[in-house]
């Protein structure tokens, strides 16, 4: 057997790693979303209504810090595949993180299990991300087809995941407590564990011998000397984790988490700038890529304004009444991720037809931006307008353009990130594209955190700054790109 005809979708490896990985990401996201639909109403809701009774802006603030934590963990997760476990270990070390992370979010009271929660799912979903592109990436390496056909079952299930699990926990915290809501993530994250370790006995022995190396041993293992360093290190940071969870606000660590993925970034750029390992060429490809991190990092800013401030518009303003239901808050979370499935294949078809005339990435991109940031203009109308006022078309039409601007941004900046790196520097610069994830996320905390829905004046301000910001932006990129052409 060749090793093309071993590693096609039709092998009985990959037959069974593709359901098998996209599975237990879909059932992490099933988790995942779940647990953050509800996260925000369980942070600012008083203790009588079974909440923590934080404060709305640093409810809001914490959802951005934790959303950059993740996807800095992305990077820990690389990392540790690399040096420590392989990747195979480390997406199973990150699903059993994630079910410790749930279920203490749902067993144990208060900010301790608030904590002793929310940092295990935070590192264990970076892991678990990060290894199973991986694991899909090295079973179809000689076959670049089916490994982009297994990466769309990958995001197939992503999005089913995100879609469903808004749905289950928003209705149980709505008709029972969060604690309930929070269990029910933590029993999904189980199956998918349960699911993961019953079919990875079956991959790992019928593997060859090149999947094994790359999936089941580091690439670059550690000596002695770098487990010391990397055990100090990792010690180090812990303390300083817990003494900024003790010591500062949730809108302080929204910042100190800006700051600082935002150093990470610059850095990164610099260091390919200077590096003699990159030539002419290639570093006129790199600044051609800072429109593109621009516009995705302003991209999921916004996108995280739907776990955070219009999670809260959500339940204080919109009109969620049908024929006598109460829709709960949550559910407006499913909207995104419902509308990828349905849009998703159209404007990849729209996109394949047409590909002889597609613009340049950098030109999608601005669109994007544009028609994300214009989702917020549908909001103005209805500002100071009182409790219940919006309609939940209005809403849905927000979500709608924010969608459709990610299919616009989010593909091609990940596209981008792979086109414009550097040889040298391949496997780091695609990690700028999780970089502006972190940073958006970081950034819609620390915004949200001058987000009023009593004051009307406020409410207005901030809407509709969120939404000129990315078309201004959009729309100067893209006068910029028409004037280097003319």
């Amino acid at each position: 057997m060749t090793i093309i005809e071993h590693h096609s979708i039709k092998s009985p490896v990959a037959r069974s790693t593709v359901p098998t990985i996209a599975g237990v990401e879909m059932w992490e996201r099933f988790s995942f979303y779940g647990m953050q639909a509800i996260l925000a109403y369980y942070l600012y809701s008083t203790v009588t209504d079974g909440g923590l009774g934080m404060e709305q802006t640093h409810a809001t603030a914490l959802l951005g810090a934790y959303g950059s934590l993740l996807y800095l963990f992305t990077f820990v997760g690389g990392w540790i595949a690399d040096h420590l476990l392989g990747a195979e270990r480390t997406l199973l070390t990150g699903a059993l993180m994630l079910v410790i992370g749930h279920l203490c979010l749902s067993l144990v009271p208060g900010y301790l299990g608030l904590i002793a929660g929310l940092l295990p799912i935070a590192a264990g979903s970076g892991l678990l991300k990060t290894a199973a592109i991986t694991i899909l990436g090295a079973v179809f390496e000689a076959n670049p087809g089916a490994r982009d056909a297994s990466f769309q079952v990958f995001y197939c299930g992503i999005n089913i995941g995100g879609l469903f699990g808004p749905l289950l926990t928003g209705w149980l915290a709505q008709r029972y407590n969060y604690h309930v809501g929070f269990m029910a993530a933590g029993t999904l994250m189980i199956i998918g564990l349960l699911s993961y370790a019953v079919e990875r006995r079956f991959i790992l022995k019928n593997a060859d011998d090149r999947l094994k190396d790359v999936i089941a041993k580091p690439a670059h293992s550690l000596g002695k000397q770098d487990y010391y360093r990397t055990a100090a290190a990792t010690l180090a940071c812990c303390i300083a984790g817990i003494c900024a969870v003790l010591w500062l606000d949730p809108t302080t660590i929204s910042y100190v988490l800006l700051a600082l993925t935002v150093g990470v970034a610059g850095f990164l750029m610099w260091t390919m700038f200077r590096s003699p390992l990159v030539t002419p060429t290639e570093r006129v490809k790199v600044r051609e890529f800072l429109p593109i991190f621009v516009c995705s990092v302003v991209y999921w800013c916004l996108q995280s304004q739907i776990y955070g401030v219009l999670a809260v518009y959500s339940e204080q303003r919109l009109n969620r009444e049908v024929f006598g239901f109460l829709i709960p808050a949550a559910w407006t979370q499913s909207l995104n991720p419902l509308f990828i499935l349905l849009f998703s294949p159209m404007l990849a078809a729209l996109f394949l037809r047409y590909s002889k005339f597609s613009p340049h990435n950098r030109t999608l991109t601005s669109i994007g931006v544009i028609i994300a940031g214009a989702g917020m203009f549908l909001l103005l109308p209805f500002t100071g307008t009182g409790p219940g006022s919006t309609p939940f078309l209005i809403l849905g039409g927000t979500i709608l353009l924010m969608t459709l601007g990610e299919l616009f941004v989010g593909p091609v900046a990940m596209a981008a990130a792979g086109t414009h790196a550097p040889r040298a520097f391949n496997t780091r610069f695609s990690a700028l594209y999780f970089l502006t994830m972190a940073i958006g996320s970081s950034l819609a905390g620390a915004l949200s955190t001058f987000y009023d829905p009593n004051s009307p004046a406020g409410e207005t301000f901030y809407l509709a700054v969120v939404g000129i910001a990315p078309v201004a932006l959009g729309a100067i990129l893209l006068m910029r790109a028409r004037m280097r052409r003319a």
